[in-house]
């Protein structure tokens, strides 16, 4: 039995459109680092383990995209009942970015981007 409050919840579907958006708006910034890297090591010789370190970031921009082709998959499904709530604290339970518990949330803001911290470069 569910006891959250109604305003507590958020039905399947619009947790997946949420989730779904923030992993498009993370996908379009890997492809941003894949080309400005790209850019940035045209004159430079790698050694193997930034070539590992690259490839890597083009596997998780992979991921990421795939993730969302998956989750777009699962919101067309017709057959599929996505309109059942689920309580909000356990959709972002783990989730340790306060910007992506507020968008989950519903919350009003900018919703800005969220500022990198220490970037250690390859």
């Amino acid at each position: 039995m569910n006891t959250a409050l109604p305003s507590e919840t958020i039905s399947v579907q619009h947790a997946l459109e949420k989730v779904t958006g923030l992993l498009e708006t993370a996908g379009a910034s890997f492809l941003d680092a894949q080309n400005t890297v790209g850019e940035c090591t045209k004159t430079l010789v790698l050694c193997d383990q930034e070539v590992q370190s690259l490839q890597q970031l083009d596997v998780a921009t992979q991921t990421v995209e795939a993730v969302v082709s998956i989750l777009k998959n699962i919101l067309a499904d017709p057959a599929l009942d996505l309109s059942a709530d689920m309580p909000l604290p356990s959709l972002y339970s783990g989730v340790k970015l306060s910007e992506i518990v507020r968008i989950l949330k519903g919350e009003p803001g900018d919703h800005v981007p969220i500022p990198a911290g220490e970037v250690d470069l390859f």
